[in-house]
């Protein structure tokens, strides 16, 4: 599945995006600071 997190650098953020591509989903992050964004092999969109 494909999922797009807004807030994903944020405390409950963090470890959703860890869960999502624990379960091996596509994931994207839509962040204002990409360099906050700790997870790999997520998506990054700055904005």
């Amino acid at each position: 599945m494909k999922i797009i997190v807004f807030g994903g650098t944020g405390g409950v953020g963090t470890h959703f995006v860890a869960d999502a591509v624990a379960a091996g989903h596509a994931v994207t992050v839509f962040a204002r600071t990409p360099c906050k964004v700790a997870q790999q092999g997520v998506s990054i969109i700055q904005g």
